[in-house]
């Protein structure tokens, strides 16, 4: 299997703070990989290393990787004062109405975001991840502010992907996906 990261004895700090350190890890192509840990253990950043958007010399890319990302933060990245529709056109993607409709949220492809709920919100945010046409989603707590029956929908969209050689890199505290690779941060279990 292809290695598209991998780090060695990877360190980071903010402020002189030590947020991790040693971390050493190799995601591959075709693999779901968790980021665990409690809150400030540097989930996040680490997610943000490995796209490349916090530079580190600790890791190492499969050439071609960074144009293959699609990233979701902690924020969504869309325009409240636009509907769900006029988001999307801003990426030039049309809604696919069988995804939208597995996430239950199709029908509300004509609402403005500030009208939505958190979770709503949130899987709107990850339907543009999914239509990205990318083969690797680094994603930052996608399940925060949803149901158990949207997570699991989410993690059969996730297995689905990775069926199809895609990678999923994502941010989490909630429950354990099913044969995933984990990265443990703030913990000697890496």
């Amino acid at each position: 299997m292809t290695i598209l990261f991998s780090a060695q004895n990877l360190n980071y700090q903010i402020d002189s703070k030590e947020i991790f350190q040693n971390i050493s890890f190799e995601i591959s192509a075709g693999s779901i990989t968790e980021i665990r840990g409690g809150n400030g253990c540097g989930k996040s950043s680490l997610l943000k290393i490995i796209c490349g958007l916090i530079s580190n010399e600790k890791i190492s890319f499969h050439e071609d990787v960074n144009e293959n990302i699609s990233y979701l933060g902690h924020t969504n990245g869309m325009l409240d004062e636009l509907t769900f529709r006029q988001n999307f056109k801003l990426d030039n993607l049309a809604i696919n109405s069988g995804c939208a409709k597995e996430l239950n949220i199709f029908q509300l492809r004509s609402q403005k975001l500030n009208n939505l709920s958190y979770g709503e919100k949130r899987k709107v945010a990850l339907l543009r991840v999914i239509q990205a046409n990318r083969k690797v989603w680094v994603l930052d707590e996608p399940f925060a502010g949803l149901d158990d029956a949207s997570i699991s929908t989410l993690v059969q969209i996730f297995t689905h992907h990775v069926k199809n050689s895609g990678t999923v890199i994502l941010a989490n505290h909630q429950a354990d996906i099913s044969g995933s690779k984990k990265i443990i941060l703030g913990s000697s279990n890496v």
